[in-house]
């Protein structure tokens, strides 16, 4: 006997895989479950009209196909349009070239597949598998993984090309390595931010710092897995602050890509609920690979919980 339920697939059609054909829509179409609505908004405006839906229908179930960076804007309008309900629980479809947040929970498989998976988990009665990660709040969006200073830097010069790939990564990896072999303060990766930031209310005594990363994610792609509590406090994020030097930085690369900790008065790992961070200039930051401006004060804090479906 069938299980019914209401599941809400939501597909971004300008993700690289959907835009470049690697990704079909007829793919997810093919399923034929009368369990499945697929959403395909392609502006902001059609998104908060549908999860503004969602939240007076409340779906069993809500899928999203794309990236992190589709995760981040898709879940971002769930949450605010559920508030202060709490999101129904939440399938990552696997369409990135990263998928940083899906590694957490070591989801297999991709797309339709896991879509498929759901549906035949439904069908059979099965108790579905949660596993809750919280989220990190700015302004009103939410995501899984902040950065500011080199994490960002090199993030906006691997996305300057024509397309975001391992060759791109590569050709910036040697730019940071240069820069790094000479010192530089004020190259294109490495570029010293003076200001203040506050972990909790308490202030934090590295000026200036070269990097800062928080999550609730282990991983953020190629091989680095640098915070690997992230996810062991619920309500919490793991930062990593570091005002090392590039040359220390490059020279400790591999305690801080594992997530080992470094002894130094210019690095700090912790769990925290709330960073504020004030920088007079304007930076970028980064939420889930999307890159942001800010100028003066940015408030990072625990956001909710969200249930992530491991099928």
């Amino acid at each position: 006997m069938q299980n019914k339920k209401d599941i809400r697939v939501v597909i971004n059609p300008n993700a690289k895989k959907f835009r470049t054909g690697r990704a079909s829509f007829d793919s997810y179409r093919k399923l034929e479950s009368d369990m499945v609505s697929i959403i395909t908004p392609a502006t902001l405006e059609e998104l908060h009209s549908a999860t503004d839906l969602m939240a007076e229908e409340k779906p069993d179930y809500i899928c999203i196909a794309g990236g992190d960076g589709t995760l981040h804007v898709v879940l971002s309008s769930i949450i605010n349009s559920f508030l202060p309900e709490p999101v129904p629980p939440v399938l990552i479809l696997k369409e990135g070239t990263m998928d940083n947040v899906a590694r957490t929970i070591k989801l297999k498989g991709r797309g339709p597949q896991l879509l498929k998976r759901l549906v035949n988990a439904i069908n059979r009665g099965d108790k579905i598998e949660i596993h809750n990660r919280t989220t990190m709040k700015i302004n009103d969006m939410y995501c899984f993984l902040f950065g500011t200073g080199f994490i960002t830097n090199f993030l906006r010069e691997a996305y300057s090309g024509k397309e975001k790939g391992f060759i791109r990564n590569m050709q910036v990896a040697l730019i940071s390595a240069r820069e790094a072999l000479n010192n530089s303060r004020t190259g294109r990766i490495f570029r010293e931010m003076s200001g203040e930031i506050f972990i909790d209310d308490k202030k934090i005594d590295i000026d200036p710092v070269h990097g800062l990363l928080a999550g609730t994610v282990e991983h953020i792609g190629m091989g680095f897995s640098p915070m690997p509590g992230a996810a062991e406090k619920e309500g919490f994020f793991e930062t990593v602050i570091v005002g090392l030097k590039p040359l220390s930085v490059i020279m400790k690369l591999n305690r801080l890509r594992t997530g080992k900790v470094i002894k130094s008065d210019k690095y700090l790992k912790c769990h925290a609920e709330k960073i504020r961070m004030n920088y007079p200039d304007i930076y970028d930051y980064t939420m889930d690979g999307d890159i942001y401006q800010a100028s003066g004060e940015l408030l990072v804090e625990a956001g909710p919980v969200i249930s992530l479906i491991k099928v």
